[in-house]
């Protein structure tokens, strides 16, 4: 069964946000990045049974943010500027 805060995020009007912000929020919890990757693996494999393509394909963006395969601004975690002037 799906984890019920994915399937809450996937239902939302921006999916890909709300599932950025649960990662955000479980790395906060402490939860390693490994661990964050299965739950969402999960969920990914339980969309593709359901065949519900784009909440596969949401999923599926989230963990490339994770692992660093997308644009430097939508990695997981933010990475820090290395210089201040934004707070």
């Amino acid at each position: 069964m799906m984890d019920h805060r994915i399937e809450r995020a996937l239902l939302s009007t921006e999916p890909v946000n709300e599932l950025r912000a649960l990662v955000l929020s479980l790395m906060a919890e402490g939860q390693s990045q490994d661990t964050i990757l299965q739950l969402f693996e999960g969920a990914r494999k339980e969309l593709r049974k359901a065949d519900r393509e784009a909440d596969e394909d949401a999923v599926t963006d989230v963990m490339d943010f994770l692992v660093g395969w997308c644009s430097p601004h939508m990695k997981l975690p933010p990475e820090q500027a290395a210089s201040g002037g934004r707070d």
